[in-house]
């Protein structure tokens, strides 16, 4: 099927509760409403995303059906609208999905009036809550596309190739064809398909199909490819595929679809391989959100997320707990990164009143295959889960729907592996029988849902228990609560059970275990041991990469012991890897350290300004350290200096002086730490091996007293695509490009143009400030800007201010792409529509 973008020209409205709407504006999908909504104490979903409010929101185009559509196989497909969506065509109700994250489908053909105007009309339901234990976002949050195709043709996500097997000098793949005849007579085609790859070109294949009306075959075909480029996380190569239907010499459809050649193998003694080769995950859990930009899924975003991530020393992501955007997965075929990608987080028991329960029964098995159709392809992904600490799987209604859908998964898929990311501490203290149970949802604030607060009860427990979390999920009774679900699987998730990695290679020898979820401060001592275990695969920390919602949950404030919450204004988790900008945080460096990729030390200093102030640490961050020796104001007050490095000895220099040294090997969990006066220089911190020879070292240089905007565009231009973005990183610094993390005040973003500003913000945890109202206060010296393209071609200028500092202005050409045909305009919904 021809697929064009379906993206431009909308127009969004949202709607009261009485049938009034009020217009927001025309819109380029895709769109996250709630990132532009007003932050409220007051709002339903609270703490878990952020104190931002959802809504009910209409998305309207108009478009123009071409008369030569008639008789052709005409459909929308939406990638993610965020949630329990409805879809009308001309007014009448064609389809829609309950959840806010599955591919799905819409046929217009019985709909649409041809050679004239249409109306299409998306109402997105999120003013029910809670319903997410996290920022979710709202609308149509993901991409749009029109699927125009014969009514013989290859179905969306028909396309699909998977690697057979592969030898020294050749691989073989199959290639499966999926077709429809929805037409009135039979139909006779010629099925060519092409294989291009780094290396070489295979085919073409020719086979002749013959549909009758109504009919849908699957075609299979067995395809040897001579000296193959192999995909791996070292080396991502990618082939393509084309598959063209011909009637005689006219074409009929066309199908090209991405992919990679590899192999996935694992068991309890030799771990996980790919391309026979043995791999550890280093794996980061991420949420969808986007930092500053909110929900928004653009390609430039996920791109640039994926890198980081790469760069930072990652190989793996969970889709932490929904299934991944298409561009996601893209992004992570491109740099190499494996990815578990998740069913969801709930099963029929609630864990927000208003959750995806309630559409679980009735809806879970075709957002599976949606997942798995989405999926196929991309060779990133290795593993599916389907689900996130279900504590239904401690009952036996739960253990047999977990094989169920084990089962299904495979049935769907047997190229890959399947988990479920199981609590064994939520399954130990579960006392509910696991039977299907009716959500109350009626009102605002209407009953809580059956097992309230139990998920808010795990995160406290597990804050407050935290050191002694190993000894309790060495309890037998959690193998009592757990065995039977993970005997379905070929991957045993173990979210914070990292105690029974050495006793459950004794009990469940054949057992493969993923550390599927797994808070930051234990990546240390747990990487360690997976070392040493073949059985465990790797380990996913909770988060790589920061989000909003369950907001201050990693916060370590001064003075006072944390929260489990943030009360408001609290807006983002504060997770110490990376934070919402992309900025590196010292957790992120101590990983590379860790995971043996980094030779150099790294050095942190725990803000001066706070000398002197209890500083509590807690399951999820363990330091407020910063990469920083300028501490302005506080000269003679005590530095409490950290020194990361895998050696046996690090020595720190104060302007050429020695301060002191001490070990700082594993042993010592990579970490050797000095307390001295601040004074103003140079900090560096040498490492040695045991012989004495160096092995790296890092300096740290006190800003001057000049006080400076840094703004740095992390491109050289834009595509006129109206989804490209443009990064601007935007730092407090002195004359030499030194960052002065005391020096915070508000930064303004103007931006005019051939683009918008889409989001402007720091990594301040707690905040009444918006994300897309052009100001911000920075967040020890730094900010993010992030520029979206229109479609003209042109030059966005972007001017930032800030008192005390001179104004930056930086303009970014934005290139014209090739001409798309218009498919619709953006016309506003009447009121009450």
């Amino acid at each position: 099927m021809i697929r064009s973008s379906f993206n431009q020209g909308w127009h969004v409205s949202r709607e009261h509760g009485d049938g009034s709407g009020v217009s927001i504006g025309p819109v380029t999908v895709p769109h996250d409403a709630m990132l532009f909504e007003q932050r409220d104490p007051k709002a339903v979903n609270s703490h878990n995303t952020g104190y931002f409010p959802g809504g009910v929101y209409r998305y309207t185009k108009t478009f123009r059906a071409a008369e030569e559509w008639r008789g052709r196989s005409v459909t929308l497909e939406f990638e993610g609208v965020y949630m329990r969506s409805e879809v009308f065509v001309n007014g009448r109700l064609a389809g829609g999905r309950p959840s806010g994250y599955a591919v799905f489908q819409v046929t217009l053909d019985t709909f649409l009036d041809y050679g004239t105007d249409n109306r299409v009309e998306v109402v997105a339901h999120n003013d029910r809550g809670p319903n997410s234990r996290w920022y979710s976002g709202s609308g149509i949050y993901r991409p749009v596309h029109l699927l125009v195709g014969d009514r013989l043709r290859v179905t969306p996500d028909g396309l699909r190739i998977s690697t057979k097997s592969v030898e020294r000098t050749e691989a073989v793949v199959e290639v499966q064809i999926e077709t429809v005849n929805d037409g009135t007579e039979s139909r006779t085609v010629t099925v060519t398909t092409t294989l291009r790859g780094p290396r070489a070109t295979t085919g073409p294949i020719e086979e002749r199909l013959s549909l009758g009306p109504g009919e849908k075959k699957t075609l299979r075909q067995r395809v040897t490819v001579p000296a193959p480029a192999l995909w791996s996380p070292e080396s991502p190569q990618l082939h393509t595929a084309t598959v063209v239907l011909a009637d005689g010499d006219q074409i009929v459809d066309e199908a090209v679809a991405d992919f990679g050649i590899r192999t996935v193998s694992v068991d309890a003694r030799r771990g996980l391989r790919i391309n026979g080769e043995p791999v550890k995950l280093r794996g980061a859990a991420i949420h969808h959100d986007n930092g500053v930009i909110g929900a928004h899924t653009l390609d430039a975003a996920e791109e640039r997320r994926v890198r980081i991530l790469r760069e930072s020393g990652f190989n793996a992501i969970r889709s932490a707990h929904n299934p991944i955007s298409r561009a996601t997965l893209r992004a992570c075929d491109r740099h190499g990164v494996l990815v578990m990608d998740e069913l969801t987080d709930v099963w029929w028991r609630p864990k927000s009143r208003a959750d995806y329960s309630a559409e679980f029964e009735q809806w879970w098995e075709r957002d599976l295959e949606a997942l798995v159709a989405k999926d196929f392809n991309h060779p990133s992904v290795i593993l599916y889960s389907i689900g996130n600490e279900i504590p239904e799987t401690a009952t036996a209604q739960g253990v047999q729907r977990n094989r169920e859908m084990a089962d299904r998964t495979r049935e769907l898929d047997p190229t890959r592996l399947v988990t479920n990311c199981i609590n064994g501490f939520l399954n130990l203290i579960f006392r509910g029988k696991g039977e299907k149970v009716e959500v109350k949802t009626t009102g605002e604030k209407g009953g809580d849902a059956p097992n309230k607060n139990l998920i808010a009860v795990l995160n406290l427990l597990m804050g407050i228990l935290h050191p002694a979390l190993r000894r309790i999920v060495r309890l037998p009774a959690v193998d009592r609560r757990t065995r039977d679900a993970y005997a379905a699987l070929d991957v045993a998730g173990y979210n914070y059970m990292a105690g029974r990695y050495r006793k459950d290679a004794k009990l469940h020898p054949e057992r493969v275990i993923v550390g599927s979820e797994t808070g930051p401060t234990e990546t240390v001592p747990i990487w360690r041991e997976i070392e040493t275990m073949p059985h465990v695969i790797g380990d996913f920390t909770w988060t790589g990469w920061d989000y909003i919602g369950e907001a201050a949950i990693a916060v370590l404030p001064y003075g006072r012991r944390p929260s489990l919450f943030g009360p408001w204004p609290a807006l983002l988790a504060g997770e110490p890897v990376i934070d919402i900008t992309g900025h590196r945080q010292t957790q992120s460096y101590l990983n590379e350290i860790a995971w043996h990729l980094r030779k150099a030390p790294h050095l942190a200093v725990q803000p001066v300004n706070h000398s002197g102030e209890k500083q509590y640490s807690n399951a999820w961050r363990s330091t407020n350290s910063l990469h920083s020796w300028s501490w302005e104001g506080h000269e003679g007050r005590t530095a409490v200096v950290e020194v990361y490095a895998d050696a046996h000895r690090v020595e720190l220099l104060l302007n050429g002086d020695r301060v002191g040294d001490a070990p700082a090997g594993p042993e010592q969990d990579y970490l050797a730490t000095f307390s001295l006066p601040y004074q103003p220089g140079n900090l560096t911190a040498v490492a040695y091996d045991a012989d004495g020879g160096e092995l790296g070292r890092d300096t740290l240089t006190s800003a001057g007293p000049e006080l400076r905007l840094q703004v740095q565009p992390e491109g050289s231009e834009l595509r006129a695509d109206g989804a490209d973005l443009g990064y601007l990183p935007i730092a407090l610094t002195d004359a030499a490009g030194t960052v002065r993390p005391l020096a915070d005040r508000t930064v303004t973003v103007q931006v005019t143009g051939a683009g918008t500003l889409l989001g402007f913000g720091s990594a301040r945890p707690v905040t009444e400030e918006s994300f897309s109202a052009g100001r911000y206060s920075t967040y020890w010296g730094r900010a993010l800007a992030v520029v979206r393209a229109g479609h003209e071609a042109g030059d966005v200028t972007v001017t930032v201010t800030a008192a005390g500092c001179e104004p930056v202005t930086v303009v970014v050409p934005v290139t014209a792409v090739a001409p798309v045909t218009a498919v619709g305009r953006a016309v506003p919904a009447k009121s009450g529509q």
